[in-house]
């Protein structure tokens, strides 16, 4: 009998799981929310999903389609959260309540945010769930149409924190079916800051901010923004990432290295333009893209957070922060997700890393 798994949402991410995981012979029970379902209305009807791309090219029939949540999760082991991070929140407080002993509940990707989950289980007096998240979507895909997904490429590696840090080996090994590149890192704090997206998407969006407004998605992003002042800014970003990353004491490495093509370069402008993959994308159309609205509030701005409270200067990121509120018209220090809503505030970094590691 085939692994049951579930892949709670409908967008790029939800779509891609759920076709490569179906393709590859789990049983896959697929949720999106009954607000949005509309949006998956040929899925719902036929379950089927057209995929193309790295990760094969088929139609695939996945097992279950729908909007009872309760469902979706029953008798599954593992649960994949490919929602935005607004909605982690959300998703944590839904799961608490229905989640059982011997599940793994993976957000993908977290940024932090499977702190939120473990907090909310936590609070509800969840026990013996376990709670991991990737850097980035396992993919990098964008929908194609109604029920169609074009995936460009497979990350890899694809890293993997678990809360806590001493269930990790055999997370991962339990995991690593369903994603063979996952490589485990020493927390989900290490986890969450080798995330990609705040890293090469907020300095493009900001420093090209007028021409995104007016090209409205006929643009692209990494051949025509992806400039040389850009990959320095991208630079020194990366930078102030890995300070923090040393502070923990845990391991890092350039962002140039984790994208890419075909040449290993500590260049992040000449990794980008060596990858055929990112000479496709387009877009964003206007700042309400989530490479504004999800990257710099929910993504940098929590990184940005922890530093502070860390005692570890990041100016490069703080900048893009404060002119990322100006051009959404909202604070992006309020919008995202503070350290207590991680359940960390006021932890010097010793508790935090012995929080991290047992749990508790």
């Amino acid at each position: 009998m085939a692994l049951k798994v579930a892949v709670l949402g409908g967008g790029n991410g939800g779509h891609a799981a759920a076709a490569d995981l179906t393709n590859r012979g789990f049983c896959v029970h697929m949720y999106e929310d009954a607000r949005f379902a509309g949006n998956l209305q040929k899925v719902f009807e036929t379950h089927e999903i057209t995929m193309a791309g790295a990760a094969g090219n088929a139609v695939v029939k996945i097992d279950m389609v729908t909007s009872d949540l309760k469902e979706a999760v029953e008798d599954v082991e593992f649960i994949f959260v490919a929602v935005p991070a607004f909605a982690h929140d959300v998703y944590a407080d839904k799961l608490s309540d229905i989640v059982k002993p011997g599940q793994t509940v993976v957000v993908l990707p977290g940024t932090f945010d499977s702190l939120i989950f473990w907090k909310k289980f936590r609070e509800k007096g969840v026990k013996d769930v376990v709670v991991a998240e990737t850097n980035t979507l396992p993919y990098a895909t964008r929908l194609q149409g109604p029920g169609s997904t074009l995936i460009m490429s497979l990350f890899n590696p694809l890293k993997l924190g678990v809360m806590p840090a001493c269930k990790t080996q055999e997370t991962l090994e339990k995991l690593r079916p369903f994603y063979p590149a996952l490589e485990a890192v020493e927390s989900v704090i290490a986890c969450g800051l080798s995330s990609l997206n705040p890293i090469i998407h907020v300095p493009g969006c900001i420093l090209n901010a007028g021409r995104i407004e007016y090209a409205k998605g006929e643009f692209f992003f990494y051949t025509e923004g992806f400039t040389p002042c850009v990959a320095r800014t991208t630079e020194a970003i990366d930078k102030e990432r890995i300070a923090l990353l040393d502070s923990f004491g845990y391991e890092s490495d350039i962002v140039a290295h984790g994208v890419g093509g075909s040449v290993v370069t500590d260049d992040i402008g000449e990794a980008i333009a060596s990858d055929p993959n990112f000479a496709k994308i387009k877009g964003p159309a206007d700042t309400g893209n989530r490479y504004y609205a999800e990257d710099i509030p929910y993504g940098l701005a929590p990184w940005a957070k922890l530093a502070h409270a860390m005692g570890v200067g990041v100016p490069v990121i703080d900048s893009m922060i404060t002119i990322g509120s100006a051009l959404l018209g909202y604070d992006c220090w309020e919008k995202g997700h503070s350290l207590q809503d991680l359940g960390i505030e006021g932890m010097t970094k010793e508790r935090l890393k012995e929080y991290l590691e047992t749990g508790c």
